[in-house]
C-alpha cells in the first residue's frame, strides 16, 4: 500500500471507532457495537464495560461471516422489495440489531429484555449514516 492509501485507511478506521463510541452512548442497554465488512471481517468494535462476551473468538468469526453472507444473498431481492432498513434478531440471551450502510454492517447487541425502540434505532441509524 502507498502511504496515501494507508493514511486514507487510518482515517476511515478512526471514523468507525468514533461511531462505535458514539453509538454506545445512545442507550445503556447496548452490550456491543461492531462494524464488519461484507466479507464478515471485523473492522472495529466496542464492548461496553461490565459486559461479558457471549461468543468465543471463533464463534464471532462464524457469526459475522454468516451475517455478511446473508446480506450479500439478500441483495438480489432488494430491487423487488426495496432496501433493508434494519434487522432485529431476538434471541433468549441477546437482541441483535443490524444496519447496513454502503459496504459495512453495524452489528449492535442489546440485553435480552431490551428491545430497541424506534427512537433508539433511528439515533443509531443517523450516526451510522453520518459522513
Amino acid at each position: 500500500m502507498k502511504k496515501s492509501e494507508i493514511a486514507k485507511w487510518n482515517t476511515v478506521m478512526t471514523k468507525y471507532k468514533y461511531k462505535c463510541k458514539k453509538i454506545s452512548n445512545v442507550s445503556k442497554s447496548i452490550r456491543y457495537i461492531g462494524i464488519i465488512n461484507l466479507h464478515g471481517r471485523t473492522l472495529t468494535g466496542k464492548i461496553n464495560s461490565g459486559t461479558k462476551p457471549l461468543f468465543s473468538p471463533n464463534q464471532v468469526r462464524e457469526e459475522f461471516f454468516a451475517i455478511a453472507t446473508s446480506v450479500k444473498i439478500r441483495k438480489k431481492s432488494l430491487t423487488v422489495i426495496g432496501e433493508t432498513n434494519y434487522v432485529i434478531y431476538n434471541h433468549d440471551k441477546v437482541i441483535i440489531l443490524l444496519l447496513q450502510n454502503k459496504d459495512v454492517i453495524y452489528y449492535i447487541t442489546f440485553g435480552p429484555k431490551s428491545i430497541p425502540s424506534k427512537s433508539i434505532i433511528e439515533k443509531i441509524r443517523m450516526i451510522s449514516t453520518e459522513e
